[in-house]
C-alpha cells in the first residue's frame, strides 16, 4: 500500500474527477463558493492557526469530529482542507472521509461516493482506485464508501494502520473527517492515531457537558483546538468598513 500511495500523490495532477450528475458543491463550502466572504476567512485564519502549530510540533494528520451530529464537521473538513490546497498548491493535500457509517464529504463536493475507504480496508479495491482529485484543486479526496458491518473494527484494523502509514509517507498534509464522537466509538479509535484533533462544536446547539463528556471519551487524545460553527461573524462591519477605505 505504501508504493501505490505514494504513486497516488505524486501523480494526482494526471487525475480528474466528474462531477456526479451535475451536483453542485454545498454551498457551505465557502472557500470555493463565497472565497471573498468573512466565513471562508475564518477558514483560512483557522489553516494559518495550524500552520504555526506545525512550527512547533509535527502535525501531518489532522482529524476532524464533533460530540454529536450535525455540528458541521463535514463541512468545517471540506474547507479546510480546500483552504489548505489553495494556500500550498506545491504540497499533496489529502481529504479522506473515516464516517463511514454517514459519510458525506463527496455529496459536498458533489461527487460520487462510489468506492471508497470502506472497500478500500476491505481489501476489495486497490488505492489508485479510491484516490481522486477534486477537479483543478490540489485537493485529493478518498470518498467513505459503502457503510461496512462492523464500523468500529474495520477502523481498529490492521489495514488501517497500515493505510494511515501510508498517507503519511504519500501526502504533505492529510485532513480525517471522523464520525461524532459521543454516540460511535470510531473517533475514540482513530483520535489516537492522528496528529492532532479538532473538536468541531455548533454556537448554541452543542452543551459544554456535551463537549466535555467528547474529550473525555477521546481519552487523551492529541486535542489541539475547538472550532465553533455557525456563530454570528462579528468581523463583517469592520471587514466591509476597511473595503471602503
Amino acid at each position: 500500500m505504501d508504493q501505490t500511495m505514494e504513486r497516488a500523490g505524486n501523480f494526482l495532477p494526471r487525475v480528474d474527477e466528474n462531477p456526479a450528475g451535475g451536483n453542485a458543491v454545498d454551498r457551505r463550502v465557502v472557500t470555493l463558493t463565497a472565497p471573498a466572504s468573512a466565513a471562508a476567512e475564518q477558514y483560512r485564519s483557522l489553516y494559518y492557526r495550524l500552520e504555526r502549530m506545525r512550527d512547533l510540533r509535527p502535525m501531518k494528520v489532522v482529524a476532524l469530529t464533533s460530540a454529536m451530529p450535525g455540528e458541521g464537521k463535514t463541512v468545517t473538513s471540506v474547507n479546510l482542507a480546500l483552504a489548505a490546497a489553495r494556500a500550498n498548491p506545491e504540497r499533496r493535500i489529502l481529504l479522506v472521509d473515516a464516517d463511514l457509517r454517514r459519510g458525506g464529504v463527496a455529496a459536498t463536493l458533489g461527487m460520487r461516493n462510489k468506492m471508497g475507504l470502506a472497500e478500500l480496508l476491505a481489501g476489495d479495491c486497490e488505492v489508485r482506485d479510491v484516490v481522486r482529485r477534486f477537479n483543478s484543486t490540489r485537493l485529493a479526496l478518498i470518498p467513505a464508501g459503502v457503510t461496512p458491518e462492523d464500523t468500529a473494527q474495520v477502523l481498529a484494523s490492521g489495514r488501517m494502520k497500515q493505510f494511515l502509514k501510508a498517507v503519511r509517507e504519500g501526502f504533505d498534509e492529510v485532513y480525517i473527517d471522523l464520525p461524532p464522537t459521543l454516540p460511535f466509538a470510531d473517533a475514540a479509535i482513530l483520535g489516537h492515531q492522528a496528529d492532532g484533533v479538532l473538536m468541531v462544536i455548533r454556537a448554541n446547539v452543542t452543551s459544554g457537558k456535551a463537549v466535555h463528556q467528547a474529550v473525555e471519551t477521546l481519552g487523551g487524545a492529541p486535542i489541539v483546538g475547538c472550532v465553533l460553527n455557525g456563530a454570528e461573524v462579528h468581523s463583517a462591519p469592520y471587514l466591509k468598513n476597511y473595503e471602503k477605505k
